[in-house]
């Protein structure tokens, strides 16, 4: 595992696979934060309807975002402090659950978006094979957990209307965080183009 790995982190294609980790684990973090800040805010009687698919849904964040570390590891290091992306996270922070649930549910079904493409075109010579089983994986988990948040979402009493609004409102914020990396995406031969008009089409 770790000489694959190390073989990975020396190849030409590394920096940008340590580009799509640290955009992928910046979800998983905000989504695992998201959701101890949201147990926190609920009224016991939210609390006692919530607690469980909540206390699963922050195992399951934190478990990506250490599986994807091991990963990372190996690869060059990838800072995401710019400005945009600050911004975007730090916007998803809101004082009302159901916001805050719509929030990390659209992100969530981005992530599965931007998977879905990156397994569809690129091969074992730019991922490790193990790395593409675990993104299979992790897909599969945030489908999942756009289902399960989305519920959580209305039975706080978020409407359809509020739910499309957020969702519109997380893809569009979410392909510009996709646009700044577009290089990084075309190397491992994902039409970044067509991955963002994906994104945005699903509003």
């Amino acid at each position: 595992m770790n000489t694959v790995m190390a073989d990975s982190g020396r190849s030409p294609s590394s920096i940008h696979v340590a580009t799509l980790l640290a955009l992928l684990r910046a979800g998983e973090q905000s989504a695992a934060a998201a959701f101890n800040r949201i147990a926190r805010r609920l009224s016991p009687g939210e609390l006692s309807l919530s607690l469980s698919p909540l206390s699963t849904l922050i195992e399951d964040e934190e478990r990506h975002d250490s599986a994807l570390a091991t990963f990372s590891s190996v690869l060059p290091p990838i800072a995401l402090g710019d400005a945009a992306t600050r911004g975007f996270f730090r916007r998803f922070e809101s004082r009302e659950p159901t916001v805050h649930l719509a929030r990390v549910a659209a992100l969530d079904a981005c992530v599965c978006q931007v998977i879905t493409r990156v397994l569809a075109c690129t091969d074992d010579r730019a991922l490790d094979s193990r790395l593409i089983v675990l993104l299979s994986n992790i897909r599969a988990d945030e489908a999942r957990h756009v289902r399960v948040t989305r519920d959580l979402a209305r039975l706080l009493g978020a409407d359809l209307a509020l739910l499309r609004g957020i969702n519109a409102e997380v893809r569009n914020g979410f392909t510009r965080l996709l646009l700044a990396r577009a290089p990084a995406f075309e190397a491992l031969r994902v039409d970044s183009t067509r991955l963002i008009a994906l994104i945005r089409r699903e509003q």
